[in-house]
């Protein structure tokens, strides 16, 4: 199952000292909520999203576990 799945990769991560905090306080810092300007092209923008959304989908995976 997913859960199953999820619960070895975290477990996975912390056997390398690596806590889950850990993960998403990097991930925030890395892929922060997005920053638009006029300069940026649809593709830069997409781009970001892409990466914004990993981050949301794990803090939401998190919350469910």
């Amino acid at each position: 199952s997913l859960n199953t799945t999820m619960s070895i990769s975290l477990n996975t991560l912390e056997t390398f000292g690596f806590t889950v905090k850990q993960a998403i306080v990097e991930m925030e810092e890395l892929f922060p909520p997005l920053d638009i300007s006029p300069s940026d092209t649809t593709e830069q923008i997409m781009y970001k999203a892409g990466q914004r959304s990993i981050v949301e989908w794990f803090k939401e995976r998190i919350k469910e576990d």
